[in-house]
C-alpha cells in the first residue's frame, strides 16, 4: 500500500502510540482536548494520559492506518486494530480535529458504513456504473469513475478517470492515475461492458467482434485487477465485484453469443480469482443483472416502439418475453443493483465470497 500523506502532527500521534508512550502522545493534543473512545469521554491532558495509560496496559493492540481523508481541520483516519481483544482485528475511525498545531479532539468509533474506504467504478459514469458511485459515495466512500467519456452532466460525487479499458494501454492509464490520486484501493467494481456485435448469430460475429468482446467484457476485469488486487493483498483487505450477466447462463443467439460467452469466461475467472484471494482478506463477489432499466435500455425500447409503429408498452412487454419473461413484471432499476453491490462490499457481507447474485426478477428459471 502506498504510504499515506499523512500531516506531521498525526505521525506525531501515530508514532506516540505505537510506542506506548502515554506523555508524548498528550503532547499531540491541546490542553482542553477531548479524547471520546468506547462512549467515554476524557477531557484535558490528565484524563489523556490516563486513558492511553489504561487503553495500554489492559488491552495490547497494533494499530495499522488504511485511509485517510481531508475535510477542511478535520482528518479521518481509517485504521485496523488488532490485539488481545474479542474480535480482532476490527477497523476503527479516528476523527480528529486539528486546531494549530495540536489536535482539538479525537473521536474513536466504527465507521459509519464505507467511510474511510477507496472505490474504484469501471463504466462509472453512466447507467448501472453511476448508480453504483453515486451510493457509494453516500455511504462515504472516496470514488474514482473510471469511463471512456466524461460524465454528461456535472455533480457527479467521484474523481473522474478517462481511460478506455478495451485496451492494454487504457488499463495502465487507469491504473496508474487511480494509485496517484487515491494511494491505493478498497473496493472495485467491475461495471464496464456491453455488446456492438451486429444480429444474424454466429455467422454475423466476425474475429473483430468476438475480441471486442473479450476485451470489454473479461480482459478489462482481469488487466485492471491484476494491476490494483495485488495492493489490496499487501494491505490484507478489499472487495473485488465483477458485474456478470444473466446471459452467461441464458445467451440471446441472435446478437449477444460473444457477449454472453465473455461474461460467462469472466464469472468462471472471478470464481478462481475469489479461490486464490480470499484467504488473503481480499473478497470477491459477482453480481448478475438481468434486465436493467438504464437510459440505454429505455431508448432501445423507444426505438423498438418507433419502428414498429407499437407503443412503448408493448415493446417492452415484447423485450420481456424475448427474455422467456420476468416474473417480477418489470425491470430491475439501476438504483437496485446499486443498493446489492453496496451491501456486498460492506462488512455486513464480510463472511460472503465466491459467490455470484442474480438480480433479474425473476426471469432465469431455478429447480
Amino acid at each position: 500500500m502506498t504510504p499515506l500523506q499523512l500531516p506531521a502532527l498525526l505521525q506525531r500521534y501515530l508514532a506516540a502510540d505505537a510506542a506506548r508512550d502515554p506523555d508524548a502522545l498528550v503532547e499531540c493534543f491541546a490542553r482542553d482536548a477531548v479524547v471520546r473512545d468506547e462512549r467515554r469521554s476524557h477531557a484535558g491532558h490528565d484524563a489523556i494520559r490516563a486513558w492511553k495509560a489504561h487503553a495500554d496496559a489492559t488491552v495490547p493492540y497494533r494499530l495499522t492506518p488504511l485511509a485517510v481523508q481531508r475535510q477542511g481541520a478535520q482528518w479521518k483516519l481509517l485504521a485496523r486494530v488488532a490485539g488481545a481483544f474479542p474480535g480482532s482485528p476490527v477497523e476503527l475511525m479516528h476523527v480528529f480535529q486539528v486546531e494549530g498545531e495540536r489536535i482539538a479532539s479525537l473521536e474513536i468509533r466504527p465507521p459509519v458504513e464505507l467511510e474511510g474506504k477507496r472505490a474504484v467504478v469501471t463504466g462509472g459514469t453512466r447507467g448501472i456504473g453511476r448508480a453504483v458511485v453515486e451510493r457509494l459515495a453516500a455511504a462515504g466512500a472516496l470514488v474514482a469513475a473510471v469511463g471512456r467519456t466524461p460524465p454528461e452532466s456535472d455533480g457527479m460525487p467521484a474523481l473522474f478517470v478517462q481511460a478506455d479499458l478495451a485496451t492494454e494501454e487504457g488499463c495502465d492509464t487507469a491504473a496508474a492515475s487511480i494509485l496517484a490520486q487515491m494511494d491505493g484501493v478498497d473496493i472495485l467494481v467491475h461495471v464496464a461492458g456491453g455488446s456492438g456485435a451486429p444480429a444474424g448469430g454466429f455467422r454475423a460475429l466476425e474475429e473483430r467482434h468476438w475480441q471486442d468482446a473479450l476485451d470489454l467484457n473479461l480482459l478489462a476485469a482481469v488487466r485492471l485487477d491484476r494491476r490494483l488486487v495485488p495492493g489490496m493483498l499487501a494491505q490484507g483487505t478489499g472487495v473485488v465485484v465483477h458485474v456478470t450477466s444473466i446471459q452467461r447462463q441464458l445467451p440471446l443467439p441472435e446478437s449477444t453469443t460473444a457477449y454472453a460467452a465473455a461474461k460467462a469466461a469472466l464469472s468462471n475467472y472471478s470464481k478462481s480469482l475469489s479461490k486464490e484471494v480470499s484467504g488473503q482478506g481480499v473478497r470477491v463477489v459477482r453480481v448478475a443483472p438481468g434486465w436493467v432499466a438504464t437510459d440505454a435500455a429505455l431508448q432501445f425500447v423507444a426505438r423498438l416502439a418507433r419502428d414498429q409503429a407499437i407503443t412503448e408498452a408493448a415493446a417492452r412487454e415484447g423485450v420481456m418475453q424475448s427474455l422467456g419473461g420476468i416474473p417480477l413484471g418489470r425491470p430491475a432499476l439501476p438504483q437496485e443493483v446499486a443498493e446489492l453491490v453496496a451491501f456486498l462490499v460492506s462488512s455486513r457481507a464480510a463472511s460472503i465470497t465466491g459467490t455470484e447474485y442474480v438480480i433479474d426478477g425473476g426471469t432465469v428459471p431455478v429447480a
